[in-house]
Order: C-alpha cells, then sequence, then structure tokens
C-alpha cells in the first residue's frame, strides 16, 4: 500500500524544512534523489539518454537539476521546457 499526502500537508512540510535550511538545499535534496531513482532505472548511467519533460516551477527545477547530476555521470540528457518563458532560472 502507498501513502498519499494532501498538497496542503507537503506545502506546509516544505514550508518549515525550507526556513531551517540554506536557500536551495532542499531543491537539491530533491534532485540527488530524483537522479538516483533514474540511476536505478537505467541499471547504468554512463552512456545512457536521458530526456527531461520540464514544466515551470519548482519541480521543474527539481528536474533539470536532477538532469545535470546525471549529465555529470555520463549521461546525454536534454531537456524539453514545456513552458520556456516559466523555467526555472536556477535549474537552467
Amino acid at each position: 500500500m502507498r501513502t498519499a499526502y494532501s498538497v496542503e500537508t507537503v506545502r506546509a512540510a516544505e514550508r518549515e524544512l525550507m526556513a531551517r535550511l540554506p536557500e536551495g538545499a532542499l531543491m537539491r535534496r530533491a534532485a540527488a534523489g530524483l537522479a538516483a531513482a533514474c540511476a536505478d532505472v537505467l541499471g547504468r548511467v554512463y552512456g545512457s539518454r536521458v530526456v527531461l519533460l520540464v514544466g515551470s516551477g519548482n519541480n521543474g527545477g527539481d528536474a533539470l537539476h536532477a538532469g545535470a547530476r546525471l549529465a555529470r555521470r555520463g549521461a546525454g540528457v536534454s531537456a524539453v521546457l514545456l513552458a520556456p518563458e516559466h523555467a526555472h532560472p536556477g535549474g537552467l
């Protein structure tokens, strides 16, 4: 069985955590977790090809940062920006 949390619960937890962490730390943690999960699926990162479908806002930023981590490990990474004008500037 999987547990799901409401948007309000997640946002409240994020606000509390972001108040205690340096700016960008939560996004870097999310990106590291996403990159690790992708690496598990890929089996071998070096030489793999990855396409990011990037939305706007912080979730898109998570994806861009995760893609950068995979690229540093030797994956060929391409990003498709679904809303380029709203792409996360730090992730870009």
